[in-house]
């Protein structure tokens, strides 16, 4: 496995470059001499973009969970046009393979049949004060599709009208669905505020997840997202590479990750690879560029190969970086905005999720690009709430963390209801049943428990079922609660 890992991502170079110009104010008495007017030839130019109007990004991640899905997407002009303008957005299948070839993946192309764009596509756009125009985008599901894969659909703007420029950089909106049709027992609904659990896996079975479950009609599942806590960022100095490091613990759950990690995502939870330090030189916050991108294409080769949905980044526990090694930088949220942007263009339908501690949270650009495009999702240290950089919102915020094995800021009812009320995104937990021993104490089992439950209760106005069975570590056997006793 590892060999065909390296194969499929041999190191690759991009060199980005950038420019810039100098504007200067003078009066009649300077003399500025000839001018290059060069830069000045678009300005009679009207030139449009195009983005899905809900998130304003250029590619968009689509969980397709029901038999239909719609979405709106906006053609825009940089100023109002002053004529008429004819404009087509169209399902450009040849754009795929471009697509493809820039991250390193190979998305099949979502069936065109199971697409349509409102009004075939056309736009006219009047000579108003108006400068950007939407259409809606119908999706349909199809049992044809396979479960659990990511389609691309590409959707192209393009005008015929003279004076319109729309560059090809800007001429696309790519939307990878993923089919979680068979996967909606966690869902509960676009707006609801979603769980976000760390695993101590050293100790615990995450398929203990699947017993935590609302007392509604559906029987919802109360966690949403489930981080393996924690593989490791290494240096080895014998290869000169940093590299992936999983202890046995986490790295048995990969090897069986039929039996320990799809039951939960076939249930509708996302499982993530936790990234932690390690004491040595490597850290999530101190990687050169070429380190970052070299470290970046391991990390999805393995969500590929164990069939994970991202990555949590924890900038803890590591040394300080040799500086004259190429792969390392000074410790900065730069270098760690630099992997989150590196991991995310190598697995842009996976989630790149970090926890704002360290030096890993606090840049809002890399190479021109926002935050926005490149985290996903921000979770805070116990006690406190994450807050939103660049053009990420508070839904893409956790509103609230408790630690609930050592019961530090307690979860609560009161806690969930603000998280709720200040429309944040998500709500962290961190080590349930973090041994054991958690669960064969009873007082300790059900103050967990019950924590949960009004945390549920605060987030959804319900309480959770009764947790009657427990998964022991290493076992997919579960084994009735009530049979454990101090």
């Amino acid at each position: 496995m590892t060999n065909n890992i390296f194969k499929k991502y041999l190191p690759a170079a991009c060199i980005l470059g950038c420019l810039g110009f100098m504007a200067v104010s003078c009066t009649e008495a300077i003399e500025i001499g000839e001018v290059d007017e060069s830069q000045y030839a678009n300005v009679g130019v009207l030139n449009g973009y195009l983005r899905d109007a809900g998130t304003g990004k250029s590619e968009n991640v689509i969980e397709l969970r029901a038999d239909d899905y719609r979405t709106d997407i906006v053609f825009g002009l940089t100023k109002t046009p002053g004529k008429g303008v004819d404009v087509t957005l169209s399902y450009d299948a040849d754009y795929a393979q471009t697509y493809n070839a820039l991250h390193q993946t190979d998305y099949p192309l979502y069936p065109q049949e199971l697409v349509e764009i409102e009004d075939n596509g056309r736009l006219v756009l009047a000579p108003d004060e108006k400068t950007s125009y939407e259409l809606g985008i119908d999706i349909s599901y199809s049992d044809r599709l396979e479960d659990d894969r990511t389609y691309i659909l590409p959707v192209k703007a393009s005008s015929e009208t003279e004076g319109v420029n729309i560059a090809e950089s800007a001429s696309h909106s790519v939307y990878l669905i993923k089919n979680y049709h068979s996967q909606s027992s966690a869902f509960k609904g676009d707006d609801a505020v979603k769980t976000f659990l760390f695993f101590e896996v050293n100790d615990t079975n995450p398929l203990n997840a699947l017993e935590f479950v609302l007392d509604n009609e559906e029987g919802s599942l109360f966690f949403d997202y489930v981080v393996l806590f924690a593989a490791n960022i290494n240096y080895n100095a014998e290869t000169g590479r940093v590299y992936v490091y999983c202890n046995p613990n986490v790295q048995f759950l990969l090897d069986h990750s039929e039996e320990y990690l799809q039951p939960l995502r076939k249930r509708g939870i996302k499982v993530l690879l936790g990234l932690l330090g390690n004491h040595d030189a490597a850290g999530l916050a101190q990687l050169s560029e070429a380190g970052a991108k070299d470290f970046a294409r391991e990390l999805a080769a393995i969500c590929e190969a164990y069939n994970l949905d991202g990555v949590n980044f924890d900038d803890e526990y590591s040394d300080s970086p040799d500086l004259n090694n190429p792969l390392f930088a000074p410790k900065s949220t730069a270098a760690a905005a630099r992997l989150c942007y590196e991991t995310k263009k190598v697995m842009p339908d996976k989630d790149v999720t970090v926890f704002a501690y360290g030096y890993m949270y606090g840049t809002n650009v890399v190479d021109g690009v926002d935050a926005s495009e490149w985290i996903d999702i921000v979770v805070p240290n116990y006690g406190s709430s994450a807050r939103p950089i660049g053009n990420l919102t508070v839904k893409q915020c956790a509103g609230f963390a408790a630690e609930l094995n050592l019961m530090q800021y307690q979860a609560s009812e009161s806690s969930a209801q603000r998280v709720v009320s200040g429309g944040y995104g998500y709500y962290m937990l961190f080590a349930l049943y973090a041994s054991d021993a958690a669960t064969t104490n009873v007082t300790k089992r059900v103050s967990q428990v019950t924590s949960c439950s009004n945390v549920c209760r605060g987030l959804y106005g319900v309480p959770l079922k009764e947790v009657s069975y427990y998964y022991p570590k290493n076992s997919t056997e579960k084994v009735d609660i009530n049979w454990i006793s101090e």
